[in-house]
């Protein structure tokens, strides 16, 4: 009986490897964290496995290279891929962008934002932006016990937060007589889960407390009795369980087209983190999705118009 060649086993063991990401990706708290890291952690695989194709001048690891990028490219820009639908009638253009509240160009990115002609304009860590709303904002909504600042061109008011949000939940209900009629908005700013070095060893905790805000925003958004949009800085990745939790609900809006990264800070660009969403009811539709720069700030914006989907 002929022996196995050790290197082709190898060669077949680095081919299976990245695509082992598919089965274990939402087992749990280690797996969370994969998901913030999955391109670095697949492009190093692939620079290693070249090199030692490269030096060893063999064929077994240039395949295990070819499979990790086949597979990284799956898992990263998989959940980017457009799926396109109907215009919505009639349309809401929601925008969300976070300003950031240690910007020194805050008034510049407010102005940003603005230009994107939302009809629903939500401004995170704004609340120091000194601005004065355009005349088609006939709605300004300033929380006294938030830094966000939302403009409508609709009626709109804050609406109690429910029972079950929890404490430090950095979020707004808002009631919006839209076009289509009255909706809910969930307006959010979840938990960061931070990978510095002052905080590496709080992060199981805050993913733990991420994980139980959007479960109170979910189960709160079961009970409306209207249609519900939520929006804003959710700080989970689209590759992670925490946003395949809530897709599984509602429909990822920014998808109308080709989406990409939102998290642009300098340290964390190759991470290719898209954190900011817009999720509407499944039965809308999206269209004109679009992400832009907001002078200062480390988030790009979004814009998206959302509204229920033509009938048949």
């Amino acid at each position: 009986m002929r022996r196995v060649d050790r290197r082709w086993v190898w060669a077949a063991a680095a081919v299976v490897l990245p695509w082992l990401w598919f089965a274990v990706r939402s087992l749990g708290f280690v797996s969370d964290l994969a998901a913030t890291g999955l391109p670095v952690l697949y492009a190093a695989a692939v620079v290693a496995l070249g090199i030692a194709a490269g030096l060893r001048r063999r064929p077994e690891p240039a395949v295990g290279a070819v499979s990790f990028l086949l597979a990284g490219t799956v898992a990263v820009v998989g959940p980017w891929l457009a799926r396109s639908g109907p215009m919505p009638v009639p349309a809401l253009r929601i925008v969300s962008a976070n300003v950031r509240s240690g910007n020194p160009h805050r008034e510049q990115a407010v102005g940003d934002a603005l230009r994107q002609h939302g009809d629903l304009v939500m401004l995170i860590e704004a609340g120091r932006a000194k601005f004065t709303a355009p005349p088609e904002y006939p709605t300004v909504i300033r929380p006294k016990y938030s830094n966000q600042v939302i403009l409508a061109r609709f009626p709109a008011r804050l609406l109690d937060r429910p029972s079950g949000w929890p404490p430090r939940l950095r979020a707004h209900r808002l009631e919006v007589d839209a076009p289509s009629g009255r909706v809910v908005v969930y307006l959010a700013h979840l938990v960061r889960p931070h990978l510095g070095p002052q905080r590496i060893f709080k992060i199981r905790s805050q993913l733990a407390d991420q994980r139980r805000e959007r479960e109170a925003l979910l189960r709160s958004a079961k009970a409306e009795t209207a249609p519900v949009i939520l929006a804003g800085d959710f700080n989970t990745p689209d590759r992670s369980r925490g946003y395949r939790r809530i897709a599984s609900r509602f429909r990822d809006a920014m998808r109308a087209k080709r989406a990409g990264p939102t998290f642009v800070a300098p340290l964390w660009r190759a991470f290719l983190l898209r954190i900011d969403h817009v999720f509407v009811p499944p039965g809308w539709c999206a269209a004109r999705p679009a992400r832009f720069v907001l002078h200062g700030s480390d988030h790009r914006g979004i814009a998206v118009d959302v509204g229920p989907c033509p009938n048949p």
